[in-house]
């Protein structure tokens, strides 16, 4: 049971991770305005569609790590992050 816990932490910090490189190839798609896997040009709302994304994601991490969601992140600051 444990060890299924585990499992499931480690995927779902797998998957945390790969939508923040996605987060930070969305941000400079839109900053150069160039193409994002099927779009020739990244909107302002694509871009916040993927931040926002990334945020569901890291909000179950917290909560089966912490039981609660401890850190907020908004789409703004995610995205003035480097």
């Amino acid at each position: 049971m444990e060890n299924d816990k585990e499992q499931e932490s480690d995927v779902q910090r797998e998957r945390l991770d790969q939508l923040r490189s996605r987060v930070y190839a969305a941000k400079i798609a839109y900053l150069n305005r160039t193409s994002f896997e099927d779009k020739a040009e990244l909107s302002y709302e694509d871009l916040k569609e993927v931040a926002q994304q990334f945020i569901q994601a890291s909000y179950e991490v917290q909560k089966q790590k912490y039981g609660s969601v401890k850190v907020r992140i908004s789409v703004a600051k995610l995205l003035r992050q480097r």
